[in-house]
Protein backbone atom coordinates (compact mmCIF):
# COMPACT_ATOMS: atom_id res chain seq x y z
CA UNK A 1 0.00 0.00 0.00
CA UNK A 2 2.66 2.43 0.55
CA UNK A 3 4.16 1.61 -2.60
CA UNK A 4 0.77 2.49 -4.87
CA UNK A 5 0.49 5.47 -2.25
CA UNK A 6 3.73 7.12 -3.29
CA UNK A 7 2.87 6.31 -6.84
CA UNK A 8 -0.02 7.99 -6.92
CA UNK A 9 1.20 11.44 -4.93
CA UNK A 10 4.05 10.68 -8.16
CA UNK A 11 1.89 10.79 -10.91
CA UNK A 12 -0.10 13.81 -8.90
CA UNK A 13 2.43 15.83 -9.25
CA UNK A 14 2.94 15.56 -13.18
CA UNK A 15 2.16 18.12 -16.16
CA UNK A 16 0.03 17.13 -18.40
CA UNK A 17 1.44 14.04 -20.98
CA UNK A 18 1.27 14.88 -24.56
CA UNK A 19 -1.10 12.46 -27.24
CA UNK A 20 0.60 10.70 -29.08
CA UNK A 21 -0.49 8.37 -32.10
CA UNK A 22 -0.14 4.68 -31.86
CA UNK A 23 0.67 4.51 -35.11
CA UNK A 24 3.46 6.50 -35.74
CA UNK A 25 6.80 6.53 -34.44
CA UNK A 26 7.46 9.40 -32.25
CA UNK A 27 10.64 9.96 -34.08
CA UNK A 28 14.12 8.18 -35.28
CA UNK A 29 17.96 9.42 -36.27
CA UNK A 30 21.09 8.02 -37.27
CA UNK A 31 24.09 7.92 -35.24
CA UNK A 32 27.27 6.38 -34.98
CA UNK A 33 28.48 4.10 -31.58
CA UNK A 34 31.98 2.80 -30.67
CA UNK A 35 31.93 -1.01 -30.59
CA UNK A 36 34.67 -2.78 -28.42
CA UNK A 37 37.26 -2.93 -31.52
CA UNK A 38 36.76 0.77 -31.72
CA UNK A 39 35.31 1.37 -34.91
CA UNK A 40 32.16 3.63 -35.52
CA UNK A 41 28.97 1.35 -36.25
CA UNK A 42 25.79 3.25 -37.70
CA UNK A 43 22.84 2.99 -35.45
CA UNK A 44 19.55 3.62 -35.84
CA UNK A 45 17.53 4.36 -33.12
CA UNK A 46 13.30 4.59 -33.27
CA UNK A 47 11.73 6.27 -30.16
CA UNK A 48 8.26 4.15 -30.47
CA UNK A 49 5.07 5.52 -28.80
CA UNK A 50 3.32 2.98 -26.72
CA UNK A 51 1.80 2.13 -23.50
CA UNK A 52 3.43 3.60 -20.25
CA UNK A 53 5.87 1.40 -17.98
CA UNK A 54 4.38 0.40 -15.17
CA UNK A 55 7.14 1.05 -12.42
CA UNK A 56 6.39 4.91 -11.41
CA UNK A 57 9.98 5.97 -10.94
CA UNK A 58 10.39 9.62 -9.49
CA UNK A 59 12.72 10.60 -11.52
CA UNK A 60 11.58 9.09 -14.97
CA UNK A 61 9.77 11.88 -17.57
CA UNK A 62 9.11 8.89 -20.39
CA UNK A 63 5.88 8.58 -19.54
CA UNK A 64 5.38 12.23 -21.35
CA UNK A 65 5.40 10.30 -24.42
CA UNK A 66 3.55 7.08 -23.80
CA UNK A 67 -0.22 5.61 -23.83
CA UNK A 68 -2.01 5.18 -20.71
CA UNK A 69 -4.03 2.36 -22.49
CA UNK A 70 -2.10 -1.23 -24.32
CA UNK A 71 -0.50 -0.61 -27.45
CA UNK A 72 -2.81 -1.53 -30.28
CA UNK A 73 -1.79 -4.78 -32.23
CA UNK A 74 -0.14 -4.11 -34.77
CA UNK A 75 0.77 -0.60 -34.00
CA UNK A 76 4.76 -1.12 -33.07
CA UNK A 77 5.43 -2.91 -36.57
CA UNK A 78 3.39 0.07 -38.50
CA UNK A 79 5.81 2.46 -36.50
CA UNK A 80 8.81 1.02 -37.22
CA UNK A 81 8.54 -0.11 -41.33
CA UNK A 82 7.65 3.99 -41.16
CA UNK A 83 10.98 5.17 -39.53
CA UNK A 84 12.69 2.44 -41.53
CA UNK A 85 11.60 3.91 -44.98
CA UNK A 86 12.36 6.95 -43.99
CA UNK A 87 15.83 6.15 -42.57
CA UNK A 88 16.66 4.57 -46.22
CA UNK A 89 19.09 2.24 -47.49
CA UNK A 90 20.67 0.56 -44.11
CA UNK A 91 24.57 0.20 -44.33
CA UNK A 92 25.61 -3.46 -43.60
CA UNK A 93 26.46 -3.80 -41.01
CA UNK A 94 24.20 -1.71 -38.78
CA UNK A 95 22.47 -1.45 -35.20
CA UNK A 96 18.72 -0.84 -34.43
CA UNK A 97 17.56 0.65 -31.04
CA UNK A 98 13.89 -0.06 -30.54
CA UNK A 99 13.43 1.79 -27.55
CA UNK A 100 9.74 2.24 -26.70
CA UNK A 101 9.64 4.48 -23.17
CA UNK A 102 8.85 1.66 -21.51
CA UNK A 103 9.64 -2.44 -21.67
CA UNK A 104 9.85 -4.14 -24.33
CA UNK A 105 9.11 -7.41 -22.98
CA UNK A 106 5.82 -6.21 -21.08
CA UNK A 107 2.72 -7.75 -23.03
CA UNK A 108 0.76 -4.12 -22.20
CA UNK A 109 3.82 -2.32 -24.00
CA UNK A 110 4.45 -4.83 -26.88
CA UNK A 111 1.85 -7.07 -27.91
CA UNK A 112 3.71 -10.59 -28.44
CA UNK A 113 1.53 -11.19 -31.82
CA UNK A 114 3.93 -8.27 -32.56
CA UNK A 115 6.93 -10.17 -32.36
CA UNK A 116 7.08 -11.68 -35.73
CA UNK A 117 6.58 -8.72 -37.71
CA UNK A 118 9.23 -6.89 -35.53
CA UNK A 119 11.90 -9.62 -35.88
CA UNK A 120 11.21 -9.63 -39.72
CA UNK A 121 11.76 -5.37 -39.62
CA UNK A 122 15.09 -5.86 -37.62
CA UNK A 123 16.35 -8.82 -39.74
CA UNK A 124 19.05 -6.26 -41.92
CA UNK A 125 20.87 -5.30 -38.55
CA UNK A 126 23.57 -6.89 -36.98
CA UNK A 127 22.58 -5.65 -33.55
CA UNK A 128 19.52 -4.93 -32.15
CA UNK A 129 18.71 -3.14 -28.71
CA UNK A 130 15.40 -3.02 -26.42
CA UNK A 131 15.20 -2.02 -23.36
CA UNK A 132 13.72 -3.74 -20.53
CA UNK A 133 13.30 -3.25 -16.19
CA UNK A 134 15.78 -5.74 -14.88
CA UNK A 135 12.71 -7.52 -13.09
CA UNK A 136 11.07 -8.21 -16.21
CA UNK A 137 14.07 -10.33 -18.38
CA UNK A 138 12.40 -13.56 -18.41
CA UNK A 139 11.50 -16.66 -21.35
CA UNK A 140 10.38 -14.33 -23.57
CA UNK A 141 13.45 -12.09 -23.82
CA UNK A 142 15.31 -15.17 -24.62
CA UNK A 143 13.00 -16.67 -26.98
CA UNK A 144 13.13 -13.06 -29.12
CA UNK A 145 16.67 -13.14 -28.86
CA UNK A 146 17.47 -17.03 -30.45
CA UNK A 147 14.65 -15.66 -33.30
CA UNK A 148 16.42 -12.62 -33.72
CA UNK A 149 18.78 -12.41 -37.42
CA UNK A 150 21.10 -10.61 -35.31
CA UNK A 151 22.16 -10.00 -31.94
CA UNK A 152 20.34 -8.98 -29.09
CA UNK A 153 21.18 -6.37 -26.78
CA UNK A 154 19.16 -4.87 -23.45
CA UNK A 155 19.57 -1.69 -22.08
CA UNK A 156 18.34 -1.89 -18.48
CA UNK A 157 18.22 0.82 -15.66
CA UNK A 158 20.48 0.26 -12.98
CA UNK A 159 20.36 3.37 -12.37
CA UNK A 160 22.63 3.71 -9.13
CA UNK A 161 24.25 1.20 -7.07
CA UNK A 162 23.47 3.75 -3.87
CA UNK A 163 21.16 1.16 -2.60
CA UNK A 164 19.18 4.05 0.06
CA UNK A 165 18.53 6.29 -3.06
CA UNK A 166 17.48 3.33 -5.07
CA UNK A 167 14.64 1.98 -2.59
CA UNK A 168 13.72 4.99 -2.34
CA UNK A 169 13.30 6.48 -6.29
CA UNK A 170 10.74 3.73 -6.06
CA UNK A 171 12.78 1.55 -9.20
CA UNK A 172 10.98 -1.34 -7.91
CA UNK A 173 13.96 -3.32 -7.80
CA UNK A 174 17.33 -3.85 -5.81
CA UNK A 175 20.74 -3.88 -7.35
CA UNK A 176 20.78 -7.79 -6.79
CA UNK A 177 17.45 -7.82 -9.48
CA UNK A 178 20.23 -6.17 -11.70
CA UNK A 179 22.38 -8.42 -10.98
CA UNK A 180 20.64 -11.69 -11.79
CA UNK A 181 18.63 -10.42 -14.80
CA UNK A 182 22.75 -9.25 -16.34
CA UNK A 183 23.25 -12.82 -15.41
CA UNK A 184 20.77 -14.29 -17.31
CA UNK A 185 21.05 -12.29 -20.53
CA UNK A 186 24.80 -12.69 -20.52
CA UNK A 187 24.32 -16.80 -19.44
CA UNK A 188 22.13 -16.51 -22.96
CA UNK A 189 25.09 -14.60 -25.18
CA UNK A 190 22.76 -11.47 -25.08
CA UNK A 191 24.40 -7.97 -24.51
CA UNK A 192 24.19 -5.80 -21.58
CA UNK A 193 23.25 -2.13 -22.17
CA UNK A 194 23.45 -0.05 -18.68
CA UNK A 195 21.65 3.19 -17.95
CA UNK A 196 23.38 5.00 -14.86
CA UNK A 197 22.24 8.30 -13.16
CA UNK A 198 24.02 11.32 -12.68
CA UNK A 199 23.27 13.08 -9.67
CA UNK A 200 20.28 11.51 -8.78
CA UNK A 201 17.76 12.00 -5.98
CA UNK A 202 18.43 11.09 -2.99
CA UNK A 203 22.75 11.34 -2.97
CA UNK A 204 24.39 14.29 -1.90
CA UNK A 205 25.76 16.80 -4.54
CA UNK A 206 29.08 16.32 -3.43
CA UNK A 207 28.92 12.27 -4.23
CA UNK A 208 27.09 12.22 -7.24
CA UNK A 209 30.23 11.99 -9.31
CA UNK A 210 31.48 9.33 -7.31
CA UNK A 211 28.27 7.14 -7.01
CA UNK A 212 28.05 7.63 -10.99
CA UNK A 213 31.64 6.19 -11.62
CA UNK A 214 31.18 3.42 -8.60
CA UNK A 215 27.73 2.32 -10.20
CA UNK A 216 29.33 1.88 -13.81
CA UNK A 217 32.28 -0.49 -12.48
CA UNK A 218 29.25 -2.26 -11.17
CA UNK A 219 27.84 -2.57 -14.17
CA UNK A 220 30.64 -3.61 -16.12
CA UNK A 221 31.53 -6.40 -13.21
CA UNK A 222 28.16 -8.07 -13.94
CA UNK A 223 28.66 -8.22 -17.69
CA UNK A 224 27.35 -5.02 -19.02
CA UNK A 225 29.77 -3.95 -22.49
CA UNK A 226 28.03 -0.44 -22.84
CA UNK A 227 27.28 2.32 -19.84
CA UNK A 228 25.34 5.69 -20.65
CA UNK A 229 25.52 8.13 -17.67
CA UNK A 230 22.35 10.36 -18.09
CA UNK A 231 22.12 13.12 -16.16
CA UNK A 232 18.88 13.45 -14.07
CA UNK A 233 16.39 16.51 -15.72
CA UNK A 234 14.05 17.71 -13.68
CA UNK A 235 10.38 18.24 -14.76
CA UNK A 236 8.59 15.91 -14.17
CA UNK A 237 6.67 17.35 -10.98
CA UNK A 238 8.20 14.94 -8.66
CA UNK A 239 11.79 16.04 -8.95
CA UNK A 240 11.04 19.22 -8.50
CA UNK A 241 8.80 18.44 -5.54
CA UNK A 242 12.28 16.81 -4.24
CA UNK A 243 14.18 19.92 -5.35
CA UNK A 244 11.66 21.70 -2.60
CA UNK A 245 12.83 19.75 0.27
CA UNK A 246 16.56 19.33 -0.58
CA UNK A 247 16.54 15.80 -1.58
CA UNK A 248 17.21 16.46 -5.14
CA UNK A 249 19.89 18.99 -7.01
CA UNK A 250 19.76 19.44 -11.01
CA UNK A 251 23.56 17.59 -11.95
CA UNK A 252 25.36 20.07 -13.04
CA UNK A 253 27.64 20.09 -16.77
CA UNK A 254 31.23 19.65 -14.48
CA UNK A 255 29.65 16.61 -12.97
CA UNK A 256 28.68 14.65 -16.65
CA UNK A 257 31.91 15.48 -18.01
CA UNK A 258 34.34 14.32 -14.43
CA UNK A 259 32.02 11.21 -14.44
CA UNK A 260 33.22 10.50 -18.15
CA UNK A 261 36.44 11.26 -17.52
CA UNK A 262 36.80 8.98 -14.71
CA UNK A 263 34.78 6.11 -15.57
CA UNK A 264 36.59 6.27 -19.23
CA UNK A 265 40.37 6.32 -17.05
CA UNK A 266 38.58 3.55 -15.30
CA UNK A 267 38.14 1.62 -18.33
CA UNK A 268 35.76 -1.61 -18.05
CA UNK A 269 34.23 -1.31 -21.47
CA UNK A 270 32.41 1.98 -23.42
CA UNK A 271 31.06 4.79 -21.68
CA UNK A 272 29.40 7.48 -23.23
CA UNK A 273 27.82 10.47 -21.49
CA UNK A 274 24.16 11.41 -23.17
CA UNK A 275 23.87 14.84 -24.64
CA UNK A 276 20.52 14.83 -24.82
CA UNK A 277 19.66 18.09 -24.16
CA UNK A 278 22.66 19.19 -22.19
CA UNK A 279 23.20 22.15 -22.79
CA UNK A 280 20.51 22.86 -19.66
CA UNK A 281 23.04 22.06 -17.18
CA UNK A 282 25.97 24.08 -18.71
CA UNK A 283 26.50 27.28 -16.63
CA UNK A 284 28.27 29.09 -18.91
CA UNK A 285 26.78 30.26 -22.47
CA UNK A 286 30.66 31.28 -23.60
CA UNK A 287 31.58 27.87 -22.83
CA UNK A 288 28.78 25.57 -23.39
CA UNK A 289 29.59 24.71 -26.65
CA UNK A 290 32.81 23.66 -26.49
CA UNK A 291 31.92 21.60 -23.48
CA UNK A 292 29.34 19.50 -25.06
CA UNK A 293 31.34 19.33 -28.14
CA UNK A 294 34.22 17.70 -25.99
CA UNK A 295 32.28 15.27 -24.51
CA UNK A 296 30.39 14.05 -28.00
CA UNK A 297 34.27 13.78 -29.18
CA UNK A 298 35.17 11.56 -25.74
CA UNK A 299 31.92 9.67 -26.69
CA UNK A 300 32.95 9.08 -30.35
CA UNK A 301 36.56 8.14 -29.35
CA UNK A 302 36.49 6.44 -25.71
CA UNK A 303 39.29 8.95 -25.00
CA UNK A 304 39.17 11.55 -22.75
CA UNK A 305 40.16 14.84 -24.73
CA UNK A 306 42.23 17.61 -23.08
CA UNK A 307 40.32 20.62 -21.65
CA UNK A 308 40.28 24.40 -23.36
CA UNK A 309 40.24 26.87 -20.89
CA UNK A 310 37.25 29.44 -20.67
CA UNK A 311 38.05 32.94 -19.54
CA UNK A 312 34.60 34.08 -19.37
CA UNK A 313 33.96 31.31 -16.10
CA UNK A 314 37.65 30.11 -15.88
CA UNK A 315 36.53 26.16 -16.62
CA UNK A 316 39.70 24.47 -17.49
Amino acid sequence: METAARASRVRSLRPPRRTVDPWEPLGSLWEEERTPEGDLLPALTVFLAGAECPFTCVFCDLWKETLDVPTPPGALPAQIAKALAAAGPVPRPAALKLYNASNFFEPRAVPPADEGEILGLAAPFSRVTVECHPRLIGERCLRFAARLAGRLEVAMGLETVHREALARMDKGMTVEDFDRAAGRLRQAGIGVRAFVLVAPPFVPPAEAVAWAVRSAAHAFAQGAERVSLIPVREGNGALDALRQTGDFTPPRLDQLEEALERCLAAGGGIVTADLWDAQRFAACPACAGARLARLDRMNRTGSVVPRTACSACGWS
